[in-house]
Parts: structure tokens; C-alpha cells; sequence
């Protein structure tokens, strides 16, 4: 077979049960390729043999140096998680491998991706960071799935891309540095992905409320937003639900004339379900992979 893995990157501890819980919904998938995790000089050399017990290849590469002046912008932004993605970049240059497909650590994997490996280099869904509706204009990539084909040098490239956008906005991330380097993507169609293989979790009901997804249709959820499930016990189930609504209320609101529906009042069941199976996997991962 030739080279191709799953990939997802561990920056900070505090992310350990949610590249976990991605492991194991990624093996219910029965999925035919392996998964690889790049860790960083923040990760515990026990936290990576405790990945490697759980027959995981482990790739340890040093945390990507990012100016002091973009630290605090996301800091002051609310946005400090951002500045650990820059690790990210990695990947596009881990020539030994032929294709990846990376996945954000907050992903749930409820469907089979293993076709994604046929798709080309920079296929990715479409961001929606104003809610399940966007515009033309706005058809940018989003970064938490990406078809990757690797190549030497990249991250060269990444960081020359972020010095020129230093003063150009308030906050930065990984994904905006992709955007601008492929500022032809929009054009692209081949490489927008169906929306069911990044679905983010506060837009879920939306898309099977009003755009007719059946919630077995949906491949991944991922749980977008600073505050994440594996963050939370199973008691406090209600309480993440609760800050998530809360999250969606605020996007309404400010961008309520995108939308032809009302964004709010689609029920949130699904919301539920999905949280449920998640709190499952969250379990198994606790009992069996860290106290196992």
C-alpha cells in the first residue's frame, strides 16, 4: 500500500483526550488506513509512549517559533488557542508520507472517510465562520480537514506568508495562512468537500433541519469554538449544551440578515445525539487508554 495515514497534531496536554476520542471514533469507522499524531517539544515523553501503547506512529517535531507581536494579538483577540495551530504546518512537509488527511483534534469521525485519500492535494470544506449560511465572496477554506500531498521546504513558505500579514488583521491562525496561500481556491471547485466531512456542531441542526442532511450522512462533527466536550464530564452534559446554544444565540444575532431561516429555533436534538455518542467514546478512552 502505498504511504497515506490519518494525521492530527497534539500541541498542549491539556488536548490529549480529544486526540484520543478522535483515535477511537476513527477505528469504529473500521478505517483502512493507519493514524499518526505530531506532537510537539510541549508533549511528555509519557504522554507519547502512552500514544505508541495504543499502536499509534508518534511524530515528535519541534513547536513552530511565531513572532511575540502575533502571540499577543491573539491573546488580546480572545484567540490565544490560535497561536498552538501554527504547529499544523508541519505536516505539508512530512515528505515521507505520499497523501495525509489531516483532522483537528476536536473531531468526531462517525462515517468511513477513507475516500478522502482519492481527493487532491488541498481539498477542504468550505469555512463558515459567520454561521451555516456564506456568501460568493466568502468561499474560503476551512483547515480542520485537509487532503494533504506533502513537500520539502513548506514551512519556509507558511512563515514568509504570516510576516506579511502581521499588521494586516487583529488575530491569526494556521488557516489563514493557507487562505492566502492558495488565494485561487475559491475558484477550485474540485477541491470543495461535502460539507458532511467537516460539519461543524453548532450549525448541525441547521443543515438537517432546513438543508435536508440526514444526520446518518454526516462523516464528521467537530466541535468548533474554545470550550470542547472533552473538556467537560458527562455530568456536565446540559452545561456544554447550554454554552453552545448560548455561542449560537451571539452569531445570530450579529449576522441574523445571512440568513433565509431563523438559525435558532431548529430544535437541537441532534445536538444531543451526537454529544451522547461522544460522551461514550470520551469513556472508553478514559477506563481503557489512560487508566487502561
Amino acid at each position: 500500500m502505498e504511504k497515506k495515514s490519518y494525521i492530527t497534531v497534539l500541541s498542549t496536554e491539556d488536548y490529549l483526550k480529544g486526540v484520543l476520542c478522535l483515535i477511537e471514533s476513527l477505528k469504529r469507522t473500521n478505517a483502512q488506513y493507519p493514524i499518526s499524531v505530531l506532537v510537539t517539544d510541549n508533549i511528555s515523553f509519557m504522554t507519547e509512549e502512552l500514544l505508541r501503547k495504543n499502536n499509534v506512529n508518534v511524530i515528535r517535531k519541534n513547536s513552530v517559533l511565531i513572532p511575540e507581536t502575533i502571540k499577543q494579538k491573539n491573546q488580546q483577540g480572545n484567540f490565544a488557542h490560535w497561536t498552538n495551530t501554527f504547529d499544523k504546518l508541519q505536516i505539508f512537509e512530512l515528505v515521507e508520507f505520499e497523501k495525509l488527511v489531516y483532522l483537528d483534534s476536536d473531531m468526531y469521525i462517525r462515517k468511513n472517510i477513507d475516500e478522502l485519500f482519492e481527493k487532491e492535494h488541498m481539498s477542504a470544506t468550505i469555512d463558515r465562520p459567520t454561521g451555516p449560511v456564506f456568501m460568493e465572496d466568502e468561499v474560503k477554506l476551512t483547515s480542520g480537514l485537509l487532503v494533504i500531498e506533502p513537500k520539502a521546504r513548506m514551512l519556509d513558505i507558511f512563515m514568509k506568508i504570516l510576516l506579511t500579514m502581521e499588521n494586516e488583521q487583529e488575530s491569526i491562525g494556521d488557516q489563514d495562512i493557507l487562505q492566502k496561500y492558495d488565494k485561487d481556491w475559491m475558484r477550485k471547485k474540485r477541491l470543495h468537500l461535502n460539507i458532511k466531512y467537516n460539519m461543524f456542531f453548532p450549525h448541525m441542526d441547521y443543515y438537517t433541519y432546513y438543508e435536508n442532511y440526514k444526520l446518518d450522512e454526516l462523516c464528521v462533527i467537530h466541535f468548533i469554538l474554545n470550550k470542547k466536550p472533552f473538556q467537560y464530564s458527562k455530568q456536565q452534559f446540559s452545561e456544554y449544551i447550554e454554552w453552545i446554544e448560548s455561542g449560537k444565540q451571539k452569531i445570530y444575532e450579529k449576522y441574523k440578515q445571512k440568513f433565509p431561516y431563523n438559525y435558532i429555533d431548529c430544535g437541537n436534538n441532534n445536538e444531543k445525539k451526537i454529544l451522547q455518542e461522544y460522551f461514550e467514546i470520551l469513556e472508553k478512552v478514559e477506563n481503557d487508554y489512560i487508566l487502561g
